[in-house]
């Protein structure tokens, strides 16, 4: 089988686990060099890069905080050098915290844009000049609460949806560099966030019954759809949000 991704070098954000995890060894199968950055998991994140080299692949580790700029340039000096050049930027890191409106601190406020919405821009703003030079591609993990608001989780939700707006906007900057840049918006996806929703919000079976498909999502559901955007087959899209979402929203 054709690796669609020979020979591309890809950086993926907070790939530890969950859609991180999935995305980083879904990109190292199809041939790309992958670099994935955890905060606190190094256990994990090793286990990742683990897997992709005994798939054959290449991986590297790199600890650090994607809200931080030196954190960030530190991700991107490693990269090229140990592979010379970036192709493809994956910004998944992000948190989620399950409270109430009024009980939102202003810490947890800053928190969140900090880690779900800073941290695109950054990541992004700083691997510009290496995706220009290799005409390369960013793909901006957004959320379903992005599109349809979030009750119990509203600076998620609005963090989310401004993800969707930067995409855009960078879609339309970057062009002119043969930049292509998309979002994807994942609906109810089985990991560590979804079993927290599941334990204290929303039981299974409820989530469920509101997904047409009456599934709940597979990480790798996710990262086939970070494979088709950061591939050749999809050379013609940009500015893009694909839903991957059961059918739980259209837009």
């Amino acid at each position: 089988m054709t690796q669609r991704l020979k020979g591309k070098i890809a950086l993926v954000t907070g790939a530890s686990r969950g859609i991180g995890r999935a995305i980083a060894i879904a990109l190292g199968r199809e041939g790309a060099k992958v670099a994935l950055t955890y905060h606190h998991k190094q256990e994990e994140a090793e286990s990742v890069a683990a897997y992709v080299r005994s798939q054959g692949g290449e991986a590297l580790c790199l600890q650090g905080d994607v809200s931080r700029s030196r954190d960030v340039q530190g991700f991107l000096q490693a990269v090229t050098q140990q592979w010379g050049a970036l192709d493809i930027l994956v910004n998944n890191a992000g948190i989620l915290q399950l409270k109430a409106f009024a009980e939102i601190t202003e810490e947890d406020w800053d928190t969140m844009m900090a880690v779900d919405l800073k941290s695109v821009f950054l990541s992004s703003q700083a691997a510009w000049p290496l995706l220009k030079e290799r005409r390369g591609v960013i793909v901006n993990l957004s959320s379903v609460g992005g599109q349809t608001g979030g009750a119990m989780s509203p600076h998620y939700a609005a963090a989310k949806a401004a993800v969707i707006s930067l995409t855009r906007s960078l879609s339309k900057i970057m062009a002119k560099d043969g930049i292509r840049v998309n979002a994807i918006a994942p609906g109810y996806i089985r990991t560590d966030m979804f079993k927290e929703i599941a334990a204290t919000q929303e039981p299974e079976s409820a989530v469920r019954a509101k997904v047409p498909l009456g599934t709940v999502g597979r990480p790798q559901d996710v990262a086939d759809a970070v494979v088709y955007l950061a591939s050749s087959e999809s050379a013609y899209v940009t500015g893009q949000v694909v839903n991957v979402n059961g059918g739980v929203y259209f837009g």
